[in-house]
């Protein structure tokens, strides 16, 4: 209970001590909620931190992966022009053989 008395505003001894208990629990419970946010926003930081990390490495791998491919590409390229190559020399022999079969007049 609170009264108005002629020493001020006076609080009753259990009214006081709720008031009290209560502005201590309410400390205690924001301290400890600090407490686990700052405990929580390190965990994020330090996930961050190996999220970063492992997209480095991941970037790494990508290089790697994309060099290896170019260099398949540039050999595939090679084969395809070599086979290219090849198919016009046959060609050609063919043509050639077609034209002295001709000329000597053996039937196909």
């Amino acid at each position: 209970m609170i009264e108005n008395s002629d020493r001020g505003v006076t609080l009753n001894k259990s009214l006081a001590w709720t008031i009290g208990c209560g502005l201590i629990g309410a400390g205690l419970y924001a301290g400890l909620n600090m407490a686990t946010l700052t405990t929580r926003l390190d965990d994020v930081s330090s996930r961050s931190a190996m999220a970063t990390q492992d997209r480095s490495q991941i970037e790494v791998r990508v290089r790697l992966l994309e060099n290896a491919q170019s260099q398949s590409t540039a050999r595939f390229e090679s084969l395809f022009q070599s086979l290219q190559e090849l198919k016009t020399d046959q060609r050609e022999s063919n043509r050639l053989l077609r034209q002295l079969l001709q000329e000597r007049g053996i039937k196909q």
